[in-house]
Formats: structure tokens, C-alpha cells, sequence
């Protein structure tokens, strides 16, 4: 006999799906129970068996997952509590009854209904159809036909399917790093039987071709490709490819988002914002537009800006309390802090047309400091107004005023300016110093000596009396070298050429001395006109070494010519007490001559060996006296003889 109360089944999909691999699946069974009769039916239990277990035929493995529920579309009499849909571990079967009174008979309303609800079914592998078996304890106690209690069993079936078309493509990660490179892995489910192909959108395809045989399984596919590096869709297209037409039936899509999109050819926004603090690039017509979360004018934070120009109202340091230029109209200000006091300028160096301050200082404000007064500049040293001290390597100055100047170390030398001039000193004390200078202009020096560099060189002293030259930075006497020397009188032992190899001239007591070489060997004087009070010399010859010599012999003179012979005298007048020549002749070529013999004399003419004519003119007749023979009588013979 048929059961008494009458059951359809219903399920949530429609479809049940069995679970796969990576894809479980989850599904709800509603059986709706209903009285069909005219009368009412008494019932004690309905009990739902579900086939447990992992075989095909099962609906679930998984029984405590279940959540059973139960509804009526009849109210239940005020002393009875409303039925419960429960597991009985007894019968092995989700039991609805009402639990205050299980074994006594209850109504079941014409035309009335009842749903169980079993929800929550993780479904179990592999397709096929499940059977769920309904047992009831029911009867009819009114109407024509009486039915005694009794048990009667209906069963109903459910089908699991197994997937027909892919589903679940996704990426392995949905967001990625396209900077670390690899490789990204895309995963589908689908039946064996289809082919596949992945469409990326730079082009390429992949091609899954599919597995040989004739059972169709519901498998997990998956296909790495590059790590894109900004988002990208993926299409996943299955179908078929019969005789070589492809026929593509199913369409799948996946993104992928790189964490730092890159893009190789630029993109476009109207402006781009943040994800937290929302601050906002706008793109305007001449460059970009910086803006805060209130969309007012922001701040760009950057470790260096590479600009050709920037234009601002000011510049400022990460935080307010730091310093911050403005930019008015005349130039630059620099200020610190929150307010408008002005600030430091730190830099390595400045290259400006001027600077306008109050004063300058060091870093960190505890060392020298210049001031700038009215009348220039001046400096102060250790943070206070004590006057300091200038180092550098060059100063160009109209002038300078101070006390005095010294080195870097204060150990050296110093100069102290009094009253009368310029005094220098040395090794950090009052002690005279020394003057180094390539060169000095000046109107006058005043000073015990002078000397070269070196204290072995040439030294200068300055007696009362004039000045003295010394050698070797001893008291030997030392050489004076000039071009030329503008002197009232010299003093000197001797005086000598500027090698010291030629001729030089001894001052001794009685005269002067000229040698030759740098021995003591006599040397020759040679000048224009000699006016002298006397000459001592051996000999007396022309210049040059090729005229007639005068050798001063002990009887008197005696005269040669270049070739050591005797030679000859010419002269306009010669005053001697004699002379001795074995002839004289007159001044012309055939002038007459007179041979001097023993015997006598004998005159000569015509430079022949022939007798010539005594010619004489008397006395009287020349001086008007009284006809004696022309004889003059010469005045005593003077030696030496006086200079006219």
C-alpha cells in the first residue's frame, strides 16, 4: 500500500553539483510532505534516511554538517509543542515527530503541509543518482475508508552532477608583483573532453588539447604564463575542434592586478588619488595639480626634484618648526620656525653680488662672528665682543688697522705697528725679526746689516763711517759686483776683473801696481792719454805688440824696431846731452845722412855712399852777430825731464 501522506522533493541548486577536486560543493534538500485526503491522517514519525558515504550513489560523507529544519502550514493544538526534525542515531535517519508525546497519534490536516529541510549537505564526488528512502508510521481513523496504524515506505531520488562546462578559472594570485618576474599560474575545472584555449591581452594563445578516452572526467586544469605587470584580463574560451573547426561554446574570464601597475605607454586620467590619505594629483592643460584631501593645495614629498623651473610662494623644511623661504619682490627671505623671524643660510659656498646682514657667523654660533657697523666691519671671536682674529689665504684690503699681525699659530713671527713705523719681530717674543721679501719699495731702510738668505751668504754692516761688505756670513771681507758704481773715492787693496782670472791693480804704498792673470806677473796699462808726473818701466813699446820698442837699459835708452833691430827716432826736436849712431840722416827719403868713422865724419848724399856739401849759414848772417859759425848752445840737460 501506498504511503498515506504524499512527498515531493525539491533541492537548492537545482542541480546538485558533486564536489571536485579544489571545489566542494554544498547543496539543500527540501522534501514537502502533504495530506492529499479529505480527512485528516494520523501520524507518529516520518523519518528521512540520506545515504552516507563517498560512493557514487551517496548523497554526503559529512552527516553532523547537515542542518535539519522542519515548517507546517498548521497550528498545533495549545497543549502539544510543534514537531522537531532531528537525526535519531537509532534509526539512522533524520526524524520529524513531536518530541512531547513520541509515541501517541497526532493529526496531520487535510490539505495541509509539512517541509523538512535538510540544509547545509556538502555533496560527495562523482555524478549520479542518489535515493533517499521516507518512512512513515501513519493511519486513517475517520472517513469511509478506516486504515489501521502502520508503517509505509516512499522513496525519492536526487541527482549529483558532475560539471559539463569549466568553471572556476582564477588565478593562483589575484593580486601580484609584476617587479619580482616569474611566472603566474591560471586554474579552471572542466570536463576532459573540451579543448581550451587562454587569450592573454598582449596576444598570445595557450592550447590545451584534450585527454584521450571515452569516459568524460571532471578534472583541474592549470597554465603558468609571465607575471604581467599591470592588471590584466584573461579569457578562457572550451569548446571543440571537429575535423578543424573550432567550436567554442564557453567563455571564462580572470584579472589579474599588478600591486604597481606599470604601463609601457603612458596612461590617461583626468587625476589620481591616494588610498589612505587621499591626496590628489589633478592634470591640468600646463603640468600636474597637486591637492590635499580637502582639495586644497597640497605637498610633494620627494628625495630630489629634477626641474627646470619652480614657482612658489615659499620653500620649507618637512615640518613647520623647520626654516622656509619666501620670495618677494626684491629677492629671497630666509626665515626659521613658525614665525617670521629671519633665519640661517648654510652653504658650502655663496655666489652672490653682495650680502646684506647685520653680522655673520660661524655655525654654530660660538666662535668668531663679523659685525658690520657704520664705519666697516669688525670681528669678534668666541661668541662674544671680544675682537678676533682673520685666517686667510688671501686678503685684498684698501687698508688695515690693528695692533699688530702675526702667523696662524701665534709662535712665529709677528710685526707691531708704533707709532714711527712698522717693527718686526720673531719667534712669538720681542726679538728682532727677519724681513723676506722678493722685492721691497721703499724710501729708506735703517738697519745694523744686511745679508742674502742663506746666513752663509754675503752680509752688509752699517758703521758710522759708511758700509761694509762681508763674505760667507763671516767677517771676512766680501766682493762688490755692480754694473756701475757712482763714487766720490774707493778704498780698496786691489781691484780686479769679475772672474778673477785677468788683470787686476794693487794699491801699495808708493803707487800703483798692474798685474796680469791672477798671479803677480806685471800686466799692461792701456788708455788713450796718459797724464803722469813720471813713468818706471823696463821698456815702453806701441800697441798691439808690432811697433818699435824703447828699452831703459842702464847707460840710457836704447830703441828697436818690431824686428829687434835698432830702430829710429823722429822728432820735432830732441834735447840730450849726446847721442851715439854710426850715422844720422834727415827726414826725407834721399835726404843727405852723416856716417860717424873713427877717423871723422863723413857726409853722404842721396842715400848713395858718395860725398855731399857741408852747407852752413854763419851766425851772423842768421842772428845778425858776428860771422861766427851757427852753433846753438843747449841748456843743461834736466832729468827728468819736466811736462810743458
Amino acid at each position: 500500500m501506498p504511503s498515506l501522506l504524499h512527498y515531493e522533493i525539491v533541492t537548492d541548486p537545482t542541480s546538485l553539483q558533486a564536489s571536485a577536486d579544489g571545489a566542494p560543493s554544498v547543496g539543500t534538500v527540501y522534501i514537502v510532505v502533504s495530506n492529499t485526503h479529505q480527512e485528516e491522517v494520523d501520524w507518529r514519525y516520518i523519518d528521512v534516511a540520506v545515504p552516507l558515504g563517498p560512493e557514487r550513489d551517496r548523497l554526503t560523507d559529512d552527516r553532523p554538517a547537515i542542518k535539519p529544519d522542519v515548517d507546517i502550514t498548521w497550528s498545533t493544538p495549545l497543549n502539544l509543542e510543534n514537531p522537531t526534525f532531528e537525526w535519531d542515531e537509532t534509526e539512522q535517519a533524520f526524524r520529524v515527530h513531536v518530541p512531547q508525546a513520541p509515541t501517541a497519534k497526532q493529526r496531520f490536516p487535510s490539505q495541509a503541509s509539512m517541509t523538512l529541510t535538510l540544509d547545509n549537505i556538502p555533496i560527495t564526488r562523482d555524478g549520479g543518482l542518489v535515493l533517499l528512502t521516507i518512512r512513515e508510521e501513519t493511519g486513517l481513523s475517520e472517513g469511509p475508508t478506516k486504515i489501521k496504524m502502520g508503517t509505509y515506505t516512499t522513496t525519492l531520488a536526487v541527482v549529483k552532477q558532475t560539471p559539463r562546462v569549466p568553471r572556476n578559472f582564477h588565478p593562483a594570485s589575484a593580486l601580484v608583483d609584476g617587479d619580482t618576474g616569474g611566472q603566474l599560474e591560471l586554474r579552471w575545472n572542466g570536463p576532459d573532453n573540451l579543448h581550451y584555449w587562454i587569450h592573454r591581452p598582449d596576444g598570445p594563445v595557450d592550447h590545451i588539447e584534450p585527454f584521450p578516452g571515452s569516459v568524460v572526467t571532471d578534472r583541474p586544469y592549470s597554465r603558468s604564463v609571465p607575471v604581467p605587470k599591470r592588471g590584466t584580463t584573461y579569457t578562457l574560451i572550451a569548446g571543440t575542434n571537429d575535423g578543424g573547426q573550432q567550436q567554442r561554446g564557453y567563455f571564462l574570464t580572470t584579472t589579474v592586478h599588478a600591486i604597481i601597475p606599470e604601463f609601457g605607454s603612458g596612461t590617461r586620467s583626468l587625476w589620481v588619488e591616494g588610498t589612505v590619505d587621499k591626496g590628489r594629483i589633478g592634470f591640468t592643460a600646463d603640468g600636474v595639480d597637486v591637492r590635499d584631501p580637502q582639495h586644497d593645495l597640497g605637498r610633494v614629498t620627494a628625495d630630489k626634484a629634477d626641474v627646470d623651473r619652480v614657482i612658489t610662494r615659499l620653500v620649507q623644511g618637512r615640518t613647520n618648526d623647520n626654516g622656509w623661504i619666501t620670495f618677494p619682490d626684491s629677492g629671497v627671505n630666509v626665515y626659521h620656525g613658525p614665525t617670521n623671524v629671519p633665519g640661517v643660510v648654510t652653504a658650502a659656498r655663496a655666489d652672490v653680488d653682495g650680502v646684506n646682514t647685520k653680522w655673520a657667523g660661524s655655525r654654530d654660533a660660538g666662535a668668531g662672528w663679523v659685525e658690520f657697523t657704520p664705519s666697516g666691519a669688525s670681528l669678534h671671536k668666541d661668541g662674544n665682543g671680544a675682537p678676533g682674529d682673520i685666517t686667510a689665504g688671501k686678503a685684498n684690503l684698501q687698508s688695515v688697522n690693528t695692533k699688530w699681525i702675526g702667523d696662524r699659530d701665534g709662535g712665529k713671527g709677528w710685526i707691531g705697528f708704533p707709532e714711527n713705523g712698522i717693527d718686526v719681530r720673531g719667534n712669538g717674543t720681542d726679538a728682532w725679526g727677519t724681513v723676506h721679501a722678493g722685492k721691497a719699495d721703499v724710501d729708506g731702510v735703517n738697519t745694523k746689516w744686511v745679508q742674502g738668505r742663506s746666513t752663509s751668504d754675503g752680509w752688509i754692516d752699517f758703521p758710522t763711517s759708511g758700509i761694509r761688505v762681508y763674505r760667507d756670513g763671516g767677517n771676512n771681507r766680501g766682493d762688490v759686483i755692480a754694473h756701475k758704481a757712482d763714487l766720490n773715492s774707493v778704498n780698496t787693496m786691489w781691484v780686479g776683473d769679475r772672474d778673477g782670472g785677468k788683470g787686476w791693480i794693487e794699491f801699495p804704498e808708493n803707487g800703483v801696481d798692474v798685474r796680469k792673470g791672477s798671479g803677480q806677473v806685471w800686466g799692461t796699462v792701456s788708455a788713450d792719454t796718459a797724464d803722469l808726473n813720471s813713468v818706471t818701466a823696463k821698456w815702453v813699446e806701441g800697441p798691439n805688440g808690432t811697433k818699435s820698442r824703447l828699452a831703459f837699459t842702464d847707460t840710457g835708452v836704447k830703441i828697436t824696431d818690431p824686428d829687434g833691430h835698432r830702430g829710429t827716432i823722429v822728432a820735432g826736436e830732441t834735447n840730450v846731452r849726446s847721442v851715439v849712431t854710426p850715422w844720422v840722416s834727415g827726414p826725407m827719403p834721399d835726404a843727405g845722412w852723416i856716417a860717424f868713422r873713427v877717423e871723422g865724419v863723413d857726409v853722404m848724399r842721396d842715400s848713395e855712399v858718395s860725398f855731399g856739401t857741408i852747407r852752413a849759414a854763419t851766425y851772423e848772417d842768421k842772428q845778425g852777430g858776428t860771422g861766427r859759425a851757427l852753433h846753438r848752445r843747449l841748456p843743461p840737460y834736466d832729468w827728468p825731464p819736466k811736462s810743458q
